[in-house]
């Protein structure tokens, strides 16, 4: 940002520039000058501050107390500004401890789970019960899903919340499946099926639904497949009888394998 010896500077040269001859200093115009030039100052700082309004530093008197009021923290009798800003930026952090929200939203984007979901009042008052799906079941993703989950439950819940970590129950996915194709090669094509049905399968989470349709709808959508059809779903050794399944809380659908039917 120009100072007002800066634009002063800026005035008097473009005059020596433009006339040829220098301004007296003192004289009336050299006053005129540095009148215009404290006032461009102020205008310069005004656009500067008009940049960030909402800066916390930048905030004072009503600006605080409306900001105070969107977050429905109003200003207690006579408090000052700093006292009144240093309590609003201290109850953003005491407000996310314990929230339910704050706790879900922080086991978001996990990279050992794909899916990490926190139930509380579990097992009574102060207890809550976090369900970890890790990427695979291996001994050691297993492992840095829990750590994962733990150390993000830490940062965020209250000190004197017990949560207790549970990995739901694997539950194996077999289908049976009819494919048919006259010009494609059929065990690139099985290959390319079956992973995209094991990535669909493995990444359902708690609430939604494994559908025939949408396997289905894989299989179909493969070029060179000219008939695609899921005759069976069997779970855990069942055969189900509806077109979808619910994926539950505290059991995990996991792709075993498919029986192919060919022509």
């Amino acid at each position: 940002m120009l100072t007002a010896s800066e634009i002063q500077s800026n005035i008097e040269n473009r005059f020596k520039k433009e006339i040829g001859q220098s301004v007296a200093q003192g004289s009336v115009l050299d006053m005129f000058n540095v009148a215009v030039s404290e006032a461009v100052e102020g205008l310069y700082q005004e656009i500067e501050d008009a940049k960030n309004p909402h800066l916390w530093s930048k905030l004072q008197g009503e600006q605080l107390d409306d900001m105070g009021t969107m977050l429905n923290i109003p200003r207690e009798v006579d408090e000052s500004d700093s006292t009144y800003k240093y309590r609003i930026m201290n109850w953003v952090l005491t407000n996310e401890k314990g929230n339910l929200t704050a706790i879900n939203d922080s086991l978001l984007n996990a990279q050992y789970a794909s899916n990490i979901e926190f139930h509380p009042y579990t097992k009574g008052s102060g207890t809550g019960t976090c369900y970890v799906i890790p990427n695979d079941y291996s001994d050691e993703t297993v492992a840095k899903a829990f750590e994962e989950a733990e150390e993000k439950i830490k940062k965020i819940a209250s000190p004197g919340l017990h949560v207790e970590y549970v990995i739901p129950t694997a539950l194996p996915v077999k289908l049976q499946i009819f494919i048919s194709s006259n010009s494609g090669d059929m065990n690139l094509l099985k290959s390319n099926i079956q992973d995209q049905i094991k990535q669909y399968i493995n990444k359902i989470p708690p609430g939604e639904y494994l559908e025939a349709g949408k396997l289905n709808k894989i299989g179909i959508e493969t070029p060179q497949v000219d008939y695609f059809n899921v005759m069976a779903i069997i779970i855990d050794g069942k055969t189900i009888s509806s077109i979808k399944k619910v994926q539950e809380l505290e059991s995990k659908f996991l792709f075993d394998e498919i029986i192919w039917a060919e022509e």
